[in-house]
This record gives C-alpha cells, sequence and structure tokens, in this order.
C-alpha cells in the first residue's frame, strides 16, 4: 500500500486501515482477511461522479498488473468456499463484465478441477446478434446496461440456464450490493423459479449476508467502508457508449461454455513478459501468462478497461485511445509507461488487430495476438 494510502490504527477487535485518495478519504473496518487487505488492494480517484473511488484489486489483473499465481490462487481459494456449500448439481457461473470476466472464467475453472459440474458465462456490453435472455443495470458505472445472452444448444444441450437451481455470480468486489440482486432478479424471472444464488468475490464490504439481497456471499475479505469526498475533486465527464457492432464469431463466453477457454495461438517464449487483455477478453491472456510462467518466464497480467480512473495514487500513466474493439468508445490502460522493464508487452484482442497508427502501437515491445488468427 502507498505511503500516502494508509495509515493502520486498532479499535477494540477490528483492524482500521484510512487511505486517502485525490478525491477523498476511505475509512475501511475489517473483519476478516484470508489475504492482508495490503496484498489486496490498492486506491484510487474515479472520474465518476457517483462513485469517486476506485478500490484497485492487486489480485484482479485489471488495472495493474498481477502474477497470475496470485490471480489464480485467489480463484482457487474463491472455488474452496463454492465447493464447500455448492449443492452437487449443475450450475450457472456469471462474471461480471467487464471487470471479473478474468476472475469469473478462474473460478469456474478450478471449480470445475475440483469435480463441480456447470455453465459458464459472462455478462456483457457488446452484443452478438444472437438472442438475449435479460439485461440489467449497474447504476454506478460509467457504462451502466449489462447483457446476458442465451447460452447455445451445442455448450447447453442439457438446457440448464433457466433451469440450474443454483446462480453463482463472480465479480471482483461487493460494495452495496444493488447489482448483485439486480442481475438475480433478472435471472430468477427468467428462470420463472426459485433460484439459490451465490456471490464469489475477493473483497466484500457487506459482512457474511448482503442485506436485502437474497444471496449468500464468499469472499478472500470482509469489512465495511466510509467514504468523505474531497468537495475539490471535480471528476471529468465520460461517456462509454453502448456498442452498436456486433461481436463477431467467435462469440467467446458471451453464449456459455462447459470448460474453460484455452488459447488458439502456440506458446509464448519466456521472458520478463506483460499480457495484456482487451476489455472483455481477459481469460485467455491469463492463461497465456500462466503457460510462460510455467515455463521458467516472469508473467504479469492486465488489461484494458472503459473505466475512467484519475491519474495519481494506484494509477501513475494512463494511456487514453479509441477502443481495440474498433467501437466507438474510449477505453484505457493503466501503469503501462513508455518506460516499462518488460522485454515484450504482448497485447490479445479477440477482434481484429488495430489498424496502423492506433495509439497503443506506440507502445515499446509491443507484440499483438488475435483470437480472429
Amino acid at each position: 500500500m502507498a505511503a500516502n494510502a494508509a495509515r493502520e490504527v486498532r479499535e477494540g477487535c477490528l483492524r482500521q486501515v484510512k487511505a486517502r485518495v485525490v478525491s477523498g478519504d476511505l475509512l475501511m473496518s475489517l473483519h476478516r482477511e484470508d489475504v492482508p487487505l495490503e496484498q489486496a488492494l490498492a486506491f484510487a480517484a474515479r472520474h465518476n461522479a457517483r462513485r469517486g473511488f476506485l478500490f484497485v484489486s492487486r489480485l484482479l489483473g485489471r488495472h495493474i498488473p498481477t502474477r497470475p499465481t496470485a490471480l489464480r490462487q485467489s480463484a482457487a481459494a474463491l472455488a474452496d468456499k463454492l465447493v464447500a456449500t455448492l449443492p452437487r448439481q449443475p450450475c450457472i457461473f456469471i462474471g461480471m463484465a467487464e471487470t471479473a470476466t478474468t476472475l469469473g472464467q478462474a473460478v469456474f475453472r478450478e471449480f470445475r478441477r475440483r469435480g463441480g459440474v456447470g455453465l459458464y458465462l459472462d455478462t456483457t456490453r457488446r452484443r452478438t446478434g444472437g438472442p438475449l435472455a435479460f439485461s440489467f443495470v449497474e447504476e454506478h458505472s460509467h457504462s451502466p446496461e449489462q447483457l446476458v445472452h442465451v447460452p447455445t444448444t451445442s455448450e447447453d444441450p442439457e438446457a440448464w440456464f433457466g433451469r440450474a437451481s443454483t446462480l453463482v455470480i463472480v465479480d471482483d468486489e461487493l460494495t452495496t450490493g444493488r447489482t448483485m440482486a439486480a442481475l438475480a432478479a433478472a435471472y430468477r424471472t427468467y428462470a420463472g423459479q426459485p433460484v439459490e444464488v451465490h456471490v464469489a468475490t475477493l473483497v466484500s464490504w457487506q459482512g457474511p449476508c448482503a442485506a436485502g439481497g437474497g444471496f449468500e456471499v464468499h469472499s478472500l475479505v470482509e469489512g465495511e467502508f466510509t467514504f468523505a469526498h474531497n468537495a475539490a475533486f471535480v471528476p471529468e465527464t465520460n461517456s462509454s457508449a453502448i456498442a452498436t457492432v456486433h461481436v463477431a464469431p467467435p462469440f467467446g463466453t458471451r453464449h456459455g461454455v462447459r470448460d474453460a477457454q484455452v488459447p488458439a495461438w502456440p506458446d509464448e517464449a519466456p521472458g520478463r513478459v506483460l499480457v495484456v487483455g482487451a476489455g472483455e477478453f481477459g481469460f485467455i491472456p491469463f492463461v497465456v501468462a500462466e503457460q510462460i510462467e510455467r515455463d521458467g518466464g516472469i508473467a504479469f497480467v492486465q488489461a484494458t478497461t472503459r473505466s475512467p480512473v484519475a491519474l495519481g495514487d494506484a494509477v501513475q500513466h494512463v494511456r487514453r485511445f479509441p477502443a481495440l474493439s474498433g467501437e466507438g468508445y474510449v477505453e484505457f490502460l493503466y501503469n503501462v509507461p513508455d518506460d516499462h522493464s518488460y522485454d515484450r508487452v504482448i497485447v490479445c484482442v479477440e477482434d481484429r488487430l488495430p489498424p496502423e497508427g492506433h495509439p497503443m502501437r506506440t507502445i515499446p515491445r509491443v507484440e499483438w495476438r488475435s483470437a480472429r488468427g
């Protein structure tokens, strides 16, 4: 944790941590830490009028580089909690776009390795042109509409989606619980039957049961927080348009997968390598980073994002550029300056490669991989 971001005090049986970012002050009361908070989180300010701060996960591989081992171990710890609790029947897993698409599939993979059976999907902000099951709203987001597509019969021949009695939602953090409750309600309406809902998350600020959410929470860190806004901080205006161009096949995890994905390209050479995913396309880059690490390299993983984060605190460098998908919104890559320390930066996209002259092509020692071949 940055020196200006934390001062620890003791109060009763709780550990309290104070964090100051340019947009205000966080006070966190911790009830449980399977992973020490300092290993789990850093902090930053967001350009968002509804929520001016960001818990920057050190385990997620999104805003800051993460070792694949740390992400895998976190996913395994959450899977262990789920296996000990979930019924012995097919479960539907849904990972929350865009931030938790990598974590969501990683948790599902570990669940499957432990003998669990189910179907995994990502929520998405990108339409495929295929049928939608439902949509819901992520109120505090810069891009609030979330979509869930109907799984294909090839991935869901038994029609578990809509018939399963257990839903697992995976996200990086749980704060108010409203987004999870909205997704749970939408799925229950679609299924037309009672559904037991579990939330697997790295950090929960709601305690063991989210009040009024109707779901059970499994987390690695548990606590509560308050945020005091700095009136001198005025967020920039950012918008993130709904995608109007359909995702080209293959659709990744938007229409469901029964087993975790694997990369379609050859193994990468070891070295000190950063593997960057593009938006919702994060799990395959994570697997690539795992392979580099397994072969003796020093690998890190992270991804581009639509989330507008202010420079400072946990974010020391910002790249802003047109979406790598070719659509009309802006996205960002954080903490990869021109003087980065990597031998290679491998950017993995699920669409066509960006055109010559795209700002991401100026990253020193950058290489490109596309799921389109």
